[in-house]
C-alpha cells in the first residue's frame, strides 16, 4: 500500500475510532485499527467511496413504560442518522471520493418475535426514510434482497433458506446452543433481554412456566435469524465497513458505533428516549429513567419527540409542541391559565436557543410597559429614541417596509444600526442576542405573518463544503439613512456564534421597494457572480424546510433567538391594517 494511502487510512480510522462505543475492554488498539486500516486501504487504492453498512433501525421496542415514546420515529432516531451522516461527512472532507452507509433496517427479521406487527414495523421505516433524507445514507430493507416474496413471512423464510447455515432446522440448531456454553450464555441474554426489556406479552391464562419457556422458544428464534441476517449481510456487502448496534470490543470485523458522544456502553433509539440537557447535549435515556418533575414532554404532530431538561417548578405546567423537525419553533401553551411569569426567563432564553424561537400563547399584556417588565431579566434592552418598544403598525404615509403594507425583506435585527449610538459603542458587530414580539392585534388570516428562518437547517441543506466555501463570502448591504438603517455595512455570510463558536449563518434579502431600497452585493466577485449567489441564497431562505410563516393570534408572544435565526414579514392588504406587533430587543 502507497505511503500516501496508509496515511489517508490512518486519518480515517481516527475518525471511525472517535464514534465507536469504547468500553472497559475495548480492542480497536491495535487489532480493530489493523483490521480496519486494511478495509479502507481496499476503498483507497480503487479510489471509490468508503463504504459501510449498519444493521439497525428495526422498530421501536413496544416496552414503552421502561424504553420508548411509541411506535414512530423521534428526535433520538434522527440524532442517531444525523451521527452516521455526520461520520460520512467528515470522511468526505478528508477523502474526495466521499463516503456512503447503508443502514439495512432489519426489522421484517425480528419484529413478529417481539409482538410488533409487520405493519407497524414498516410504518416506522417508512416514516425514517421521509424524516431522514441525505446523499451519504442509503436505506435498505430485507425485502429488497427477496422480490420474489409476497409476504413478510415469506421473506423471513426466504432469509433463512438463503443462509446456508449448518444446522438441519430450528430444533438441531436448538440442540447444538444447549450443548455450547458460549451459546448458551448468549441465549440467557437474549431471554433476559425479552423478559426484562422488551417485556414480552403474556397470553391470557398462560402459566409462568409456559409464558417462560415461550420466551425462551423466541430466544432461539431471534438468536436463528440473527445467524441468518449476518450471512445475509457479509453476502450482500462483502468488502464494506461493518457497524454494529451490539456490544463488541472493536477488534474487527464489526464496529459498535455510538449514536451520541462518549459512550462506554450501548445505546440505540428504538430501545430509549431522547433527552434534552441544560447543557444543551443530547442523550439516549431509558424511558423509565427519567424524572418527569426535572423535563418536560416536547411533542410533534401529536407524538411524543424529545424530553427537555427544566430546572423550572412551573415549567410542567405547561404544553409544549414542537413546529418543525428536527428542532426549530416551539409552541408553549398554558392550559391552566398560569400566565407567562410562572416560567423562567432563563428556561425561555434556553428555549429560545435550542429551538430558535418559541411562541406563548394567550399572553396578556396590556400595556406596552408589560412587556417592557417582561423582558428585563433576559438582559440590556436596547434603546430607541421613542423608547424601548417598537410599535410596530402599518402608517398612512410610511417611510419604510416595516410600517407599510408591504413584505419585509428577511433580515436580523440591528443590523444596520447607526455606530454612533450610545449603546453600540461603534462596535460594527453589536447586535441583539434576542427580542421579543408581542401581538397585541392580528392581521388578517394568512396576510402579515412573520417569516423566521433558521439559519442551523439553511446550512445543513447546503452541506459542509458549501459552508466552507460561505465562511470566505462578504457581503455589502446598503439602505439609505432612515432611522432604522445606517451606511453600509459588510458582513460574513457564516461566522462564528459569539457564545457557542459554532457556524452561524447571516444574510439579509435586498429590496427594491419605492418606499426603501435595499441593496446586497458579494465584495470580490463579478456583477454577475454576485446576482448569481445572490439568487440562489433568496431562494434558500424561503426554502419551507427551514423557514415558518408565524400566522399570528391575539396574545402570541414570541421570544426570538437573532444569532441563529433570520426573520422578516410577508405583505398585507387593507384587511389587515389594524396588525399592532410590539417589539423588544435584548442583548
Amino acid at each position: 500500500m502507497h505511503d500516501s494511502i496508509k496515511e489517508t487510512a490512518n486519518k480515517i480510522a481516527d475518525i471511525v475510532k472517535s464514534y465507536l462505543v469504547q468500553a472497559h475492554n475495548d480492542r480497536f488498539e491495535p487489532e480493530g485499527r489493523v483490521f480496519l486500516e486494511k478495509q479502507i486501504g481496499a476503498f483507497l487504492q480503487a479510489a471509490t467511496p468508503v463504504r459501510f453498512v449498519l444493521p439497525g433501525f428495526p422498530c421501536k421496542s413496544p416496552n414503552v413504560v421502561d424504553k420508548s415514546f411509541g411506535t414512530l420515529p423521534d428526535y433520538g432516531d434522527v440524532i442517531s442518522i444525523n451521527r452516521l451522516e455526520s461520520l460520512a461527512k467528515a470522511i468526505q472532507s478528508l477523502y474526495e471520493p466521499g463516503c456512503q452507509v447503508t443502514i439495512l433496517s432489519d426489522g421484517t427479521t425480528f419484529n413478529d418475535i417481539v409482538d410488533v406487527p409487520d405493519e407497524t414495523s414498516k410504518a416506522y421505516n417508512r416514516q425514517l426514510r421521509e424524516l431522514i433524507q441525505s446523499p451519504y445514507i442509503e436505506w435498505k430493507e430485507l425485502g429488497d434482497f427477496f422480490p420474489e416474496a409476497r409476504s413478510d413471512d415469506e421473506t423471513r423464510k426466504a432469509l433463512i433458506k438463503s443462509a446456508g447455515l449448518p444446522y438441519k432446522g430450528i430444533a438441531d440448531f436448538i440442540k447444538r446452543v444447549r450443548n455450547n456454553a458460549e451459546l448458551a450464555a448468549t441465549h440467557d441474554k437474549i431471554c433476559s433481554y425479552l423478559y426484562n426489556d422488551v417485556r414480552l406479552n403474556r397470553q391470557p391464562q398462560q402459566s409462568n412456566e409456559d409464558y417462560l419457556n415461550s420466551v425462551a422458544e423466541k430466544a432461539y428464534q431471534m438468536m436463528y435469524r440473527g445467524q441468518a441476517l449476518s450471512a445475509l449481510v457479509e453476502r450482500a456487502f462483502p468488502d464494506t465497513v461493518r457497524l454494529s448496534v451490539h456490544q463488541y470490543d472493536n477488534d474487527g470485523p464489526k464496529f459498535t458505533f455510538g449514536f451520541t458522544d462518549g459512550l462506554t456502553i450501548v445505546r440505540q433509539p428504538w430501545h430509549s428516549v431522547p433527552v434534552l440537557a441544560a447543557s444543551g447535549n443530547v442523550s439516549l435515556q431509558g424511558h423509565a429513567s427519567i424524572d418527569k418533575d426535572r423535563h418536560v414532554l416536547v411533542t410533534y404532530q401529536g407524538r411524543p419527540w424529545v424530553y427537555v431538561e427544566a430546572d423550572d417548578a412551573g415549567a410542567g405546567k405547561f404544553d409544549y409542541e414542537l413546529l418543525k423537525q428536527p428542532l426549530f419553533g416551539l409552541k408553549i401553551d398554558d392550559p391552566h391559565g398560569l400566565g407567562v411569569k410562572a416560567l423562567s426567563p432563563a428556561f425561555l432564553a434556553f428555549l429560545s436557543a435550542q429551538f430558535g424561537f418559541v411562541c406563548i400563547k394567550g399572553v396578556q399584556f396590556e400595556r406596552s410597559e408589560q412587556l417592557e417588565a417582561f423582558c428585563q431579566p433576559f438582559g440590556e434592552i436596547f434603546q430607541w429614541q421613542f423608547g424601548a418598544v417598537h410599535v410596530v403598525k402599518p402608517e398612512d404615509k410610511p417611510s419604510g417596509f416595516v410600517h407599510s403594507l408591504e413584505k419585509t425583506p428577511i433580515h436580523w435585527d440591528l443590523s444596520m444600526i447607526r455606530l454612533d449610538h450610545e449603546q453600540v459603542g461603534g462596535n460594527p458587530w453589536f447586535t441583539a442576542e434576542r427580542f421579543m414580539l408581542y401581538c397585541k392585534n392580528p392581521p388578517k388570516k394568512g396576510e402579515g405573518n412573520t417569516t423566521v428562518v433558521d439559519g442551523r437547517i439553511v446550512m445543513e441543506m447546503v452541506g459542509p463544503d458549501v459552508v466552507k466555501k460561505w465562511e470566505d463570502v462578504h457581503i455589502t448591504y446598503n439602505t439609505p439613512m432612515t432611522y432604522f438603517g445606517g451606511k453600509p455595512r459588510t458582513y460574513p455570510l457564516v461566522y462564528a456564534h459569539p457564545k457557542t463558536g459554532k457556524k452561524a449563518f447571516r444574510y439579509q434579502e435586498g429590496s427594491d421597494s419605492e418606499l426603501q431600497k435595499f441593496t446586497v452585493e458579494v465584495e470580490g466577485v463579478s456583477a454577475q457572480e454576485s446576482r448569481a449567489l445572490i439568487e440562489e441564497l433568496d431562494r434558500l431562505v424561503y426554502d419551507e424546510r427551514c423557514m415558518i410563516a408565524h400566522d399570528w393570534e391575539q396574545g402570541d408572544l414570541l421570544i426570538l433567538d437573532n444569532w441563529q435565526t433570520l426573520h422578516g414579514r410577508l405583505p398585507m392588504t387593507e384587511a389587515s391594517r389594524g396588525r399592532e406587533l410590539w417589539r423588544v430587543q435584548v442583548f
